[in-house]
């Protein structure tokens, strides 16, 4: 085993094209820390998240497990009475036991089951949450905050863009302090999680991030192209962003990814604390996110679909001991490979649990796969809460996706808690590398039957099994 340091910077919601090294069609992003990680490091071009939406994907990531095998669709599994079926190890416990010190800063949104044993004791020796409780602005809050807008989503206004308050201080910078003034005081080796909420709503960003982008050509008007599955149209639906003004549109970017380039000025201070205690050269760093968001795509905003822009997430990954030839990688991989990647880093025998493969010695997988489950309009687990039903008075469905080098398909798999009918799956299926904004659903045309018949059927034989949390967790209203 290596005495290698590892900082892990895990953000929320945030897409790919909000990183220059990734690139953005409309504006050169000024993100010079983050890719610097890239530059020293490697880049992987098709990376995505196991579940597009926060809970289960930060499950997988840390279990190595899909959601299938912990029973975890969605954030319902945060919910204070929900339950596990079993204690499942975790990424930071491996490394405790193997000698390193663990430290979590930010944002942790887990099951308790799995955060927390039953004396209290987190999964990490050291967690500090100050800082990552932006998501609870409340209404009578909205008042100290200049020009703010967003979509209703039920009893909450979730923010979109806004200017936060010059006059106060930022809340999430207490995450980067923390996390610096703990490692002041420690020795290594260590791993450490700094776990951004942002550029997750409600999007509220600081002077002089906030005007950073102001000038640059963002799209000012809902572009919809191609064809769309019915649930992503019924989500669009429901988000209801035609109703947004064309300077809404465009300042929701602007805000955007203005928070994105604090984060980068956060990145920048990470690198000046390690350069000068002389770390650098002896820690790995890991820059990834829980899944993307959409900014307007098709009518939609937030998360919960497989479109390109949510999907997909940004990994980084640079450090001594990465023996790799290859600057940009092409090949697939998802966010469940990143705990036996870090354990075969240092030199840490993965335990049986952990899923995936090691992205620096293995070959690529002919598929990663990706689940996201719903329940009620009403349960607590919808993110569109008490603000839009689903089809014919349905529950909104689980899907599942699948993803090969070429190919993307996603269907529904459960609706109402029951395993669905062929003929209602509402199957979409895209050639990614030709289409690369995944428009174009060839489930209908006969040309590609085979591949749907195959892709389906892999599919299928993922999700059997997949563990059923109890319809009480799954429908939770309060």
């Amino acid at each position: 085993m290596t005495d290698l340091n590892i900082i892990y910077i895990y953000c929320d919601e945030l897409r790919i094209d909000a990183l220059g090294c990734y690139g953005n069609k409309y504006a050169k992003m000024k993100t010079p820390n983050i890719d610097r990680i890239a530059e020293m490091g490697v880049k992987f071009e098709n990376c995505f998240c196991n579940s597009p939406v926060c809970v289960p994907s930060r499950v997988s990531n840390l279990t190595g497990l899909y959601p299938e095998d912990i029973g975890v669709y969605h954030n319902e599994a945060a919910h204070s009475r929900f339950h596990l079926d079993r204690k499942y190890d975790t990424l930071p416990e491996v490394f405790a036991r193997n000698g390193y010190k663990t430290a979590n800063f930010g944002k942790v949104h887990l099951p308790q089951d799995l955060y927390r044993d039953e004396k209290g004791n987190t999964i990490f020796q050291h967690s500090n949450v100050e800082g990552s409780q932006m998501m609870h602005v409340k209404k009578s809050d909205l008042k100290n905050m200049i020009a703010p807008q967003g979509f209703k989503t039920g009893r909450r206004m979730s923010i979109i863009g806004g200017r936060f308050p010059k006059d106060k201080p930022y809340p999430p910078e207490n995450v980067t302090n923390n996390a610096l003034e703990w490692l002041k005081k420690e020795s290594g080796p260590y791993f450490v999680r700094i776990s951004y909420l942002q550029p997750h709503t409600p999007v509220l960003t600081p002077s002089p991030y906030d005007t950073i982008y102001k000038e640059e050509n963002f799209p000012k008007t809902i572009f919809y192209e191609g064809e769309l599955s019915e649930f992503e149209q019924r989500f669009a639906d429901v988000v209801d962003a035609a109703n947004m003004t064309k300077e809404e549109i465009y300042s929701a970017q602007v805000y955007y990814y203005g928070l994105v380039a604090w984060i980068d000025a956060q990145i920048g201070k990470i690198f000046e604390f390690l350069e000068s205690l002389g770390q650098l050269e002896n820690t790995i760093i890991v820059f990834s996110a829980d899944h993307g968001v959409s900014l307007g795509e098709n009518g939609c905003y937030a998360k919960q679909i497989y479109a390109p822009q949510v999907h997909r997430v940004p990994l980084l990954i640079s450090g001594p001991s990465i023996k790799s030839k290859q600057k940009i990688r092409e090949d697939i991989c998802e966010s469940l490979d990143l705990p036996k990647t870090l354990f075969n880093l240092v030199g840490i025998e993965a335990p049986e649990q952990f899923k995936g493969r090691d992205l620096f010695s293995s070959i690529p997988p002919e598929a990663v796969y990706s689940t996201i489950g719903f329940g009620y309009s009403s349960s607590f687990t919808f993110p569109m809460r008490l603000h839009g039903n689903y089809l014919e008075g349905n529950g909104w469905p689980r899907r599942a996706c699948i993803r090969t080098n070429e190919f993307r398909l996603d269907k529904t798999v459960r609706l109402n808690g029951k395993p669905i009918q062929k003929i209602k799956e509402d199957l979409f299926l895209v050639n990614w590398k030709d289409d690369p904004k995944e428009i174009h659903n060839l489930s209908r045309d006969s040309d590609w039957k085979d591949i749907l018949e195959k892709l389906s059927i892999m599919l299928d034989e993922h999700i059997l099994n997949g563990i059923e949390p109890p319809e009480e967790y799954v429908y939770l209203t309060k």
